[in-house]
């Protein structure tokens, strides 16, 4: 039987470097090589997403946390109630969002969007200016909280960005602004991509400069 775990990484404020919350990354056991590995299916059924959930809140003292969502997976009812019952028996109000990373059909994300809000659950589409352009996406801003935008998917790890990767984060971080939306920088990782953040007065930031993924009970203070 396949093990499944869900590995943590903060998403902070860059000025304090104040934890706001965790992003879950879901693992997979490699038994030849003893040790986690991105898996190969992320297609979990919602009882178990719900469960791996809460194995790794119950080891963070910062209970907002952010969860990633096939579109198989938001599309499906039943992973909006279960998700939406552990938020009302373990959570409270706004401390769980769901990140999309394959952008919805409109009219799914107008259906889901209104249970999700609901039940106090807020709504991100990851990777935006990526793999989520904004001609595709535009529509559908309306219905989430939030946007994040990686970095690190637009050059090689250690590289710096380029001119045209700076200006698609002054764009997104502008689009967020103009429709009242949180963002997020991710694929920050080092100082001076902190400095690129500081420059657009961007106060919420992801990635290795802060801290890789690690299990949640490392963070536990």
């Amino acid at each position: 039987m396949t093990r499944y775990t869900y590995f943590a990484q903060p998403i902070e404020n860059i000025a304090t470097k104040r934890v706001i919350l965790y992003e879950l990354l879901l693992r997979e056991w490699d038994e030849e090589r003893s040790a986690w590995r991105i898996p190969s299916n992320f297609e979990l059924a919602p009882s178990v997403v719900v469960q791996l959930l809460d194995e790794a809140v119950s080891q963070l003292d910062n209970h907002h946390v952010s969860v990633n969502l096939t579109r198989a997976q938001f599309n499906d009812v039943h992973m909006m109630e279960q998700l939406s019952e552990f938020v009302r028996t373990k959570l409270a109000p706004r401390q769980l969002t769901v990140e999309l990373v394959d952008s919805p059909d409109l009219e799914v994300l107008q259906t889901m969007s209104a249970g999700y809000r609901s039940a106090g659950i807020l709504l991100a589409i990851d990777d935006v200016g990526s793999d989520n352009q904004f001609q595709e996406i535009e529509d559908l801003l309306p219905y989430v909280n939030t946007i994040k935008f990686a970095l690190q998917n637009m050059r090689k790890y250690g590289e710096r960005p380029s001119e045209e990767s700076i200006a698609a984060l002054k764009f997104w971080f502008d689009q967020a602004e103009k429709q009242q939306m949180l963002f997020t920088f991710e694929g920050i990782e080092n100082s001076e991509d902190v400095e690129l953040a500081h420059r657009f007065h961007i106060t919420r930031g992801q990635g290795y400069y802060f801290s890789r993924p690690h299990e949640p009970r490392d963070f536990h203070e």
